[in-house]
């Protein structure tokens, strides 16, 4: 349309789009010139979008004073009026996602087999003796009853104690500090890598345990965690926290030392269907890193999917976990499995 369209004009032309099947919606823009009345371009909008009222209409009104002319009889029209083409589109953005979601097929969370009773007891223990976080080996142990696979650990107090396990759990091995009172355990020197010797062990125990006290005086040291080192994979979290209206929200994302920085993730309420969880896995913005980059094997997204439903089913079954957070879950070309998590429970109560 050319400068000097007349409100007819505009009438005619948006009453023909709308009567194209191949049209879904339109965004009518005008740009008053001299001579043309804005309200009337308005009006004849808003007439043959009443006469198709099964596509939507969105329009602009360019205006040097903005809206105030003709908006009345867009808005009567059910017809919304922006000032610039961007908003708009944007908003005509929103409606198309929010029928896509509408319109998603409906998906069933069904319920996982895991051994719940052994979830219990962990927790259980754990209440009874008035603590509000889990100790990492109760964690892991956790995490294992519901079906996520786990690297072997032992806990240990002394060198020798810390050398035997690692000759159980398997050479070589990750060591890392057991206090309820570290939470970063990197930010302290608490976590030696890479020890292939029980010899290193001893020595990796002693060295450790020194630092840590050096750092962190007042914190009160319960011992090691001995765990089998675990090379390769792409490090991802999962977790779930507790809201109070909502119930508990599961998350996914990128992991890692760095999850603080780049804070890609997603979250879903619970409970937590296959497609809810597979969407979760593909909709970070770093998913091309879990497809393969430069020659690398795609990640299990399948596993990942399933770890994040048994992480919300962990969340929906025992309302006392308040905050979970299982980072880093590494993710290999064939499975997944989880080598730190953390776990917040709620006070016991009478």
């Amino acid at each position: 349309m050319i400068a000097s369209a007349t409100p007819a004009g505009y009438r005619s032309a948006l009453g023909a789009l709308l009567a194209d099947p191949g049209v879904d919606a339109v965004v009518s823009i005008f740009i008053p010139p001299l001579g043309v009345d804005q309200e009337a371009v308005a009006g004849a909008m808003a007439a043959a979008a009443l006469e198709h009222p099964d596509t939507p209409v969105l329009a602009v009104l360019m205006g040097r004073n903005g809206l105030p002319q003709g908006k009345a009889e867009l808005h009567d029209a059910g017809i919304p009026a922006y000032l610039f083409p961007e908003s708009a589109a944007r908003a005509l953005a929103a409606m198309c996602r929010q029928r896509e979601w509408l319109e998603r097929p409906v998906d069933v969370a069904e319920t996982l087999p895991v051994d719940r009773s052994r979830a219990a007891r962990i927790i259980g223990h754990a209440r009874s003796e008035r603590r509000t976080k889990l100790s990492e080996a109760e964690a892991l142990g956790l995490l294992d009853a519901y079906g996520i696979a786990t690297a072997p650990a032992e806990s240990a107090s002394s060198a020798d104690e810390a050398a035997l396990a690692a000759t159980r759990v398997g050479l070589p091995v990750v060591m890392k500090i057991v206090s309820p009172d570290i939470t970063h355990k990197t930010d302290v020197g608490g976590v030696r890598l890479g020890l292939e010797t029980p010899e290193a062990v001893r020595e990796a125990f002693t060295a450790m345990i020194d630092e840590v006290r050096r750092r962190m005086p007042d914190a009160c040291i319960d011992g090691v965690l001995v765990q089998r080192m675990v090379k390769g994979g792409r490090e991802t979290i999962a977790g779930a926290t507790r809201d109070r209206l909502f119930g508990p929200l599961v998350m996914f994302g990128l992991g890692g030392v760095l999850v603080e920085a780049l804070r890609d993730v997603v979250f879903r309420l619970t409970p937590l269907g296959p497609r809810d969880a597979a969407e979760m896995v593909a909709g970070i913005r770093g998913a091309s890193i879990l497809a393969g980059i430069r020659g690398e094997p795609p990640a299990d997204r399948a596993a990942l999917a399933d770890a994040v439903r048994r992480a919300a089913q962990l969340a929906v079954d025992f309302p006392e976990i308040e905050e979970m957070d299982i980072n880093p879950l590494l993710a290999f070309e064939h499975g997944v499995m989880a080598v730190d998590a953390r776990f917040r429970i709620a006070e016991s109560r009478t």
